[in-house]
């Protein structure tokens, strides 16, 4: 896609602008050590890409005998519709944040959002999102059904996306309820983070889903401490928990972790030093997966080998003007998915068989397997999810103005050998307005992490408040 179609795309869908105001969260009651704070954001974000309609996916598939059986699935004729729809974005999220104390010893924050969608919001993405998505423990996003919605086309949703309360007795503190759980130091990839990874190229790296938890931690010194992390589920088998050592030792800092997420067991740690002028960091870590996979093209369901995961990165700001900001980090991950074949190409990978067949379709369980939706057993318990097993990033910034900041992401591929190119320009006129203007450009052949991926280019404006 041409930068011309991307630039036209985003004035198609339009940005609500809202009017500055003073950043920062805004004291708004206290009575001696009880106080409350009120802060908030207005986030726009224009989107536009290439994508594939769900609906038309589905009819094709089920009018294709192909579709049906694992065996011919990757030549399924409904891959011919992927990616052959222009998608245009757009949502609109108000959130208002309170942060609440009662005393020095017990405090709590609710974060609350309401969401607008509009635009083609049905798309195969989608549904392979929620057949893969962790369920949390209680159900805290809603759906406006009113004023003609939901459709496909335009969504009003509302939902906590943080509600925790949180307790501090000296060293100890315990945080009970939806919650970031910040682990891994990696820049772009965290696979020692199992509760909150996101992948680098997010476009909303600061929108972090929360998880139902209760995390402990007890501080010994001010760079020592032991924290545990208990996520119950409404299933017991799917429950996680981990605990973590962090310390220091001379000028490092480092990790030692280890638990359970998805029933995959897993060790490993992580490690943050000064390399002369340069940081260095590394994370590792070992899972032992035990649920059984079925992937297209298995003779039948096994369970997953055991991987490594590895992070390593070194990031320097070259004293150059205001400061050229350079990163260099690579990941090995041996639980890649592969590049997938026939026509559903990469997609294949999420995707797997079964012997289940389909209600009302009269076919019988000897007649399998049969293609069905993937799940989250065939991640391993991890949330870094890749096709290629070796990828390298490079990330360079520099501060044009005081106000406006130029960034550039590149991830090569070792594997398939395609890359992705990801210019930014953050522009902050006032301390409270944010207009961000990106896009991410990729290349190489359809079977690999990144070729197969369509062009994107956004613009996001957000207010605090």
């Amino acid at each position: 896609m041409r930068a011309a179609r991307l630039a036209a795309g985003l004035l198609a869908v339009g940005l609500p602008l809202a009017a500055a105001g003073r950043a920062g969260a805004k004291e708004v009651w206290s009575r001696g050590e009880a106080s409350l704070e009120v802060s908030g954001l207005i986030r726009s974000i224009a989107r536009v890409s290439e994508g594939t309609d769900a609906g038309r996916f589905e009819r094709r598939a089920a009018s294709d005998p192909r579709c049906v059986f694992a065996a011919t699935f990757p030549e399924c004729s409904a891959f011919d519709l992927v990616d052959d729809k222009t998608l245009y974005q757009s949502l609109t999220r108000f959130r208002l944040r309170l942060d609440g104390r009662v005393n020095r010893h017990l405090s709590a924050v609710v974060a609350y959002d309401h969401e607008l969608l509009f635009g083609t919001l049905d798309t195969l993405g989608v549904t392979l999102a929620e057949e893969f998505r962790v369920d949390s423990l209680f159900d805290l996003d809603w759906q406006v059904r009113a004023f003609g919605m939901p459709t496909e086309h335009r969504s009003w949703r509302h939902g906590l996306y943080r509600a925790y309360a949180q307790l501090e007795l000296g060293g100890f503190e315990a945080r009970a309820g939806r919650q970031r759980i910040p682990w891994g130091v990696g820049r772009l990839w965290n696979p020692t983070d199992r509760f909150n990874a996101l992948p680098p190229l997010d476009i909303e790296q600061a929108q972090i889903p929360g998880v139902d938890a209760l995390d402990v931690r007890w501080n010994f010194d001010g760079f020592t401490f032991l924290e545990a992390v208990y996520q119950p589920n409404g299933n017991s088998a799917d429950a996680a928990y981990g605990a973590r050592f962090h310390g220091s030792l001379g000028e490092a800092d480092y990790s030692l972790l280890g638990g359970r997420w998805e029933e995959a067991w897993a060790v490993g740690g992580d490690l943050a030093a000064n390399v002369r002028d340069a940081a260095f960091r590394m994370e590792v870590i070992w899972t032992r997966p035990s649920r059984d996979v079925f992937p297209i093209g298995a003779v039948r369901p096994e369970r997953l080998d055991n991987f490594w995961q590895v992070v390593a990165s070194l990031d320097y700001s070259v004293p150059v003007g205001r400061g050229i900001y350079l990163l260099l980090e690579h990941l090995y991950n041996e639980n890649d998915l592969g590049f997938g074949e026939g026509k559903a190409g990469s997609l294949l990978p999420f995707f797997e068989s079964t012997f289940v067949p389909l209600v009302g379709s009269g076919l019988r369980p000897e007649q399998g397997p049969f293609a069905t939706a993937g799940s989250v057993n065939r991640f391993g318990g991890s949330r870094v999810i890749t096709s290629a097993r070796n990828q390298t990033g490079f990330q360079a910034g520099y501060e044009l103005t005081p106000s406006l900041r130029a960034d550039l992401l590149v991830i090569y591929d070792w594997d398939g050998h395609s890359a992705v190119f990801a210019p930014i320009l953050v522009y902050s006129p006032l301390g409270s307005l944010e207009i961000t203007l990106g896009a991410q450009l990729f290349a190489g052949k359809r079977r690999s992490q990144y070729g197969s991926q369509p062009d994107l280019g956004y613009a996001i404006v957000e207010w605090f408040f």
